[in-house]
């Protein structure tokens, strides 16, 4: 079973000149704070970093603010830095590993990092590999969101066509990771399988064809077919050349666009390069007045405009990234284009070659004469018995396949996870003082739909059961569960200590769990965050030892996007 674990997070406005760092026990943290000190700040930092986006608005949030986490997959640890869209991923040692500016790559890398090879279907009805949102969903309980009877618990689910189903199957194991690894060597196999099997087909009928028009007894030819297919060539010649001409004119627009986005990613490198002149200039001893290099005229050297010139600065490095990013999309157009320019070219080339030959004194019944009849049905017959040779072994593996994924997932299998979970959430059920219901018919995701009180509870004690059931017998990830404020439609004083009491001492054991509330509790958390302050999660004590810990992560990260 792979593990998953939150180690630590850094945080850091350079706009407000404010930091914080926290730590995280690998097995029960608890965050203690009233409304507005930053606890759904810290928890969904952690989240945001990671590429997904929890849903509900951070109020005076800096959405600007640097994130580092720690985390460790399978105990090798890793760091995460992130800053708006932009991420670097680095070892334990600090060693970039790679680098992100939108969502899509970042999304690819970390699924890989994590072995997470869940398949789900786009809107556009193509197959994608999941990312962190659907990778963390059955596991964190966001405050806006997650307590009701709807998953709304990350930003853009909807890209995702119906994901619930496939995510809660793959981790309760109903489809545990082993039954997509098998699936994709499966599609590949058919793939080459289906191809085959089109060359064997087109063989056969053009064998048949050949035996029907040349039979043994000697060659015959058809004249009208042949300059039929001299004017089906005339046809294909004049519609590449019309290609052509468009593709042609396509590029000529493509090489533009990348040419000016060059000529603006030299200028934003340029001016990126007299900021970090001027920017070591101004960090040199320290001085009252900056005299100009030029005019020799003083002038004061104030906080804000120091600030001011770093905020410069980050807006600068983010809009090269953007442009470099910008850049890149037109440069692979481009080549696309190229590539097609290229085979068409070919193609004019080939079928001009065919016409030229076919102009002249050759004729097809020469040709047919010349190889003789036994000759044509002795090559056809090679080629299928090659064929063969390639089609045989990928039947008998794709058979092996099936064999696989059906005792993967037979009903037997899938009715015991099934029961497992219906089980976990009736004992779940009563520990959080709600009475039993039925659950015979009860889904992986048929979330409780319980007004008043006793809604959150339910709602614990359905992600309680997944919980349980990911950890059992058949589960193939230990994913921390994280749980925003459990004090939700007006859990009184008896029943909100239920909720803790239970997170503190019914869930799994070997679950790293991060709780989030509001007044400390007397059941036992390996850690404890305090925050006190409203709106002031992050201070500036903590500025300056913070910034010079992330520095190197974001330069590291800004030279590899930038180039």
């Amino acid at each position: 079973m792979k593990t998953f674990k939150f180690k630590s997070i850094w945080l850091l406005s350079d706009s407000e000149q404010t930091a914080r760092s926290e730590s995280f026990s690998p097995k029960k943290t608890l965050l203690v704070g009233m409304n507005h000190t930053g606890k759904s700040s810290l928890i969904k930092s952690l989240f945001t970093a990671l590429g997904a986006f929890p849903a509900g608005q951070l109020d005076r949030w800096n959405k600007d603010t640097t994130v580092l986490v720690e985390f460790s997959v399978d105990g090798v640890d890793y760091y995460v830095v992130q800053q708006r869209n932009n991420r670097g991923l680095f070892d334990a040692q600090g060693r970039l590993n790679f680098t992100s500016a939108n969502a899509t790559d970042w999304g690819r890398n970390f699924a890989e990092l994590v072995g997470f090879n869940l398949i789900l279907t786009d809107r556009k009805l193509k197959s994608v590999t999941g990312d962190a949102r659907t990778f963390f969903l059955p596991f964190y309980i966001n405050q806006d969101g997650s307590w009701l009877s709807d998953w709304s618990t990350f930003d853009n689910l909807q890209q995702y066509q119906k994901p619930i189903g496939p995510v809660l199957e793959y981790f309760t194991g109903v489809k545990p990771p082993e039954y997509y690894d098998l699936n994709s060597q499966k599609l590949v196999h058919q793939k080459d399988l289906s191809e085959l099997r089109g060359e064997e087909k087109v063989i056969k009928t053009i064998k048949d064809r050949f035996g029907r028009t040349v039979p043994l007894d000697g060659p015959k030819t058809m004249p009208e077919v042949f300059e039929q297919d001299i004017a089906r060539l005339t046809i294909e010649i004049n519609e590449i050349n019309s290609e052509q001409e468009e593709i042609r004119n396509t590029i000529v627009r493509e090489r533009e666009t990348a040419e000016s986005l060059e000529l603006q990613i030299k200028m934003a490198h340029q001016a990126l390069s007299q900021y970090d002149s001027d920017s070591s200039f101004l960090q040199t001893e320290p001085h009252n007045v900056l005299v100009c290099p030029v005019c020799h005229a003083e002038h004061g050297k104030t906080f804000m405009d120091l600030l001011r010139y770093s905020e410069d600065a980050r807006v600068l490095r983010n809009l090269a990234v953007e442009l470099k990013n910008d850049h890149l999309k037109i440069s692979r157009t481009l080549e696309g284009s190229k590539d097609r320019l290229r085979s068409l070219d070919d193609n004019y080339r080939k079928i001009s070659d065919i016409l030229e030959t076919r102009r002249g004194d050759l004729k097809l019944n020469d040709v047919v004469r010349a190889m003789g009849a036994e000759s044509a049905f002795a090559a056809f017959e090679a080629e299928l018995s090659e064929l063969e040779v390639k089609i045989n072994p990928l039947v008998t593996a794709i058979d092996k396949l099936n064999r696989r994924l059906s005792e993967l997932t037979n009903r037997k299998r899938s009715s015991s996870i099934l029961s497992a979970f219906r089980k976990y959430y009736d004992i779940a059920l009563k520990s959080l003082n709600m009475p039993s219901v039925e659950t015979g018919k009860m889904n992986l995701n048929r979330r409780p739909k319980i007004s008043g009180s006793g809604g959150p509870r339910s709602i614990l004690a359905y992600y309680a059961a997944l919980w349980h059931t990911s950890l059992g017998e058949y589960g193939s990830f230990s994913i921390p569960a994280v749980i925003d404020s459990p004090q939700q439609q007006g859990q009184d004083a008896t029943n909100l200590p239920i909720m803790i009491e239970y997170i503190a001492t019914k869930l799994p054991s070997d679950m790293q769990i991060i709780l989030a509330v509001e007044e400390p509790t007397k059941f036992k958390f390996e850690k404890v965050i305090e925050l006190n302050e409203p709106y002031n999660l992050l201070s500036p004590d903590q500025y300056d030892q913070i910034r010079k810990f992330i520095d190197p992560f974001t330069d590291a990260m800004y030279r590899d996007l930038l180039g």
